[in-house]
């Protein structure tokens, strides 16, 4: 049994809860797989108390169900949640970035190009997705850093369990990261050129892009991933 050290001021359970809601998050731990209080005691080497407590808070994250008297799994992506967040982010993000034109300077420009520079350095190495995926992030944060937005990126954040997950998905099973970074030099050069009228369509374009590359997977050979429901449609 592993014992499971707590670092500074987080207890015990702290430390498992985020262990386990990036293990789901990042897929490592895939929706629909069943979560135990006794595997979580026995991997992290943790009591039964602060492994039932470390479940409770993956349920109010909306990260795991749990089915009475029987177990508890790790919630299915939800398609019409999903779309809904990606709506969210296009009818956010395309105000926030028309506002980042509007203030432009050197130092905004120069944190896109450094984002650039690194996600280009990353694509020439031995990477893992996660890596990608987090660089990802902190090209769509510089806008709302830019913007002094950041309370309202981190809202976001906390509201898009289905669709952080869904965004691993395409980064795992596509695996083309190239498209995507592709996607950011086009989307910083509109931004660098001031090309405000496009932003909007072109945002839409980017943010639907997993569900464009997932295609027919998200129906077949990921079905059991997803909450059963007719196709959304793009």
């Amino acid at each position: 049994m592993a014992s499971y050290k707590s670092y500074g001021a987080n207890t015990i359970g702290d430390d498992v809860y985020e262990k386990l809601k990036e293990e789901i998050l990042n897929l490592t731990i895939k929706p629909g797989q069943v979560l135990t209080e006794q595997e979580i005691c026995e991997k992290y080497g943790i009591s039964r108390t602060p492994s039932r407590d470390v479940l409770q808070r993956l349920r109010n994250d909306d990260l795991v169900v749990a089915i009475p008297y029987k177990a508890n799994y790790v919630a299915l992506l939800n398609l019409d949640t999903i779309q809904q967040m990606i709506y969210m982010r296009m009818a956010i993000e395309t105000k926030v970035i028309k506002d980042a034109i509007a203030i432009m300077d050197d130092r905004f420009v120069k944190a896109l190009d450094e984002n650039l520079a690194r996600q280009e350095a990353l694509l020439k190495t031995d990477f893992q997705p996660e890596e990608f995926f987090e660089i990802d992030s902190e090209l769509h944060k510089t806008w709302f850093e830019a913007t002094h937005k950041c309370a309202v990126w981190e809202q976001i954040q906390k509201a898009q369990v289905h669709y952080t997950r869904f965004r691993m998905l395409d980064i795992v099973v596509v695996k083309n990261f190239t498209a995507i970074y592709q996607e950011h030099v086009k989307l910083v050069d509109m931004i660098k050129e001031k090309r405000v009228e496009e932003i909007e369509g072109y945002m839409t374009r980017h943010l639907q892009g997993g569900a464009i590359r997932l295609g027919e997977k998200i129906y077949n050979e990921y079905a059991d991933f997803f909450v059963k429901q007719e196709k959304y449609r793009t």
